[in-house]
């Protein structure tokens, strides 16, 4: 009989982290009653590594306000966005029931700034469907952007995503059942990862700068995305900002020929995060030198774009290399 567990499901927990209040109707009550620290709540951050048995290949997949439009997230992986690459690849028993090197994986995630989790890591796994579990976050990626918030209908937030991808795994019964049933109103971070075996922790490095809303945000952030931040001098005159509540990010076009373009993706500080070719498959034609404005969705897999009142897709023909970006970077700091 063929195995039906062909992949691992890791669900991942930041506990430590804080996140912006969802605008929802009970946040000016949770704010009255302490709960919530000037509109921040430690609600923790969650995440996910799927993993195929047959390759060991592990993909990390997350849900959160990041380049999305206010009141919504979206699906991310390294496939939408460059610097969540995880490079490591999962060493399985012979029996393919133990990952023997977790807590590698979980140090290489905790370093990376990209997955946006501070403080305290925790980790966990259970034998899943690979398939489905994959084929179920990427339908939730191409569905994105999605209404945010942990009790939103249709909507989800970070532990929603997470729960809804490890059950269409088809987990072991044990661990089906402590997903649906062990979890307060609505699935937490560490709900999940407590509903799988194997918990592991991973310390933050010390010293840790651990976020803490310690001041009221202005009110106008509050209601809308991230502010424009200061242009770094790294950044090109013509890049454009795209936002979310999260993450935001510098997109600059340049125009190779017709219908090729040269998309780069920058960190408010000016830092490449993605930089690739894409093509304008739309019969709409584009012109980089000409006003144009950027929308959701857009990211390292598809920028979106309207120009004289007609939509514009940019899709990824092929990716620049992570050594042409260290070139690029370094000519963009010594100019």
């Amino acid at each position: 009989m063929k195995n039906k567990f062909t992949g691992f499901a890791i669900a991942l927990a930041w506990p430590q982290t804080w996140c912006k209040q969802p605008n929802a109707w009970y946040d000016s009550l949770l704010l009255r009653l302490g709960i919530s620290v000037n509109h921040y709540y430690r609600a923790g951050h969650a995440a996910l590594v799927l993993v195929e048995k047959s390759t060991g290949d592990c993909h990390y997949f997350d849900f959160g306000r990041y380049h999305a439009p206010f009141e919504h997230g979206r699906v991310r992986s390294a496939t939408t966005d460059h610097d969540l690459d995880l490079p490591r690849k999962a060493q399985i028993t012979a029996d393919g029931k133990t990952i023997t090197n977790l807590r590698e994986i979980m140090e290489f995630l905790h370093q990376n700034q990209a997955c946006h989790g501070n403080g305290d890591l925790y980790g966990s796994y259970t034998e899943i469907n690979f398939k489905k579990a994959f084929e179920k976050s990427k339908e939730m990626q191409q569905q994105s952007p999605i209404p945010y918030g942990p009790f939103v209908r249709k909507g989800s937030n970070c532990s929603r995503f997470v729960h809804t991808a490890v059950l269409a795994g088809n987990p072991k019964s044990k661990h089906a059942f402590r997903l649906k049933y062990n979890i307060p109103l609505t699935p937490t971070p560490m709900s999940n990862v407590n509903a799988l075996d194997r918990k592991t922790k991973v310390s933050a490095p010390q010293p840790w700068e651990l976020f803490y809303p310690a001041l009221k945000p202005d009110e106008s952030t509050l209601q809308g995305t991230l502010p424009q931040p200061v242009r770094s001098k790294t950044i090109p005159a013509k890049a454009q900002w795209l936002a979310g509540e999260g993450a935001g990010s510098w997109i600059y076009i340049e125009k190779t020929d017709a219908k090729n373009f040269e998309v780069t993706r920058f960190a408010p500080e000016g830092i490449i995060e993605c930089k690739s070719l894409f093509k304008n498959n739309t019969p709409n034609a584009f012109d980089p030198e000409k006003s144009f404005d950027l929308l959701h969705p857009s990211h390292c897999q598809g920028i979106t774009i309207r120009q004289n009142d007609k939509l514009i897709m940019l899709t990824i023909e092929e990716r620049v290399s992570k050594q042409a970006l260290k070139r690029d970077l370094a000519e963009l700091e010594l100019g």
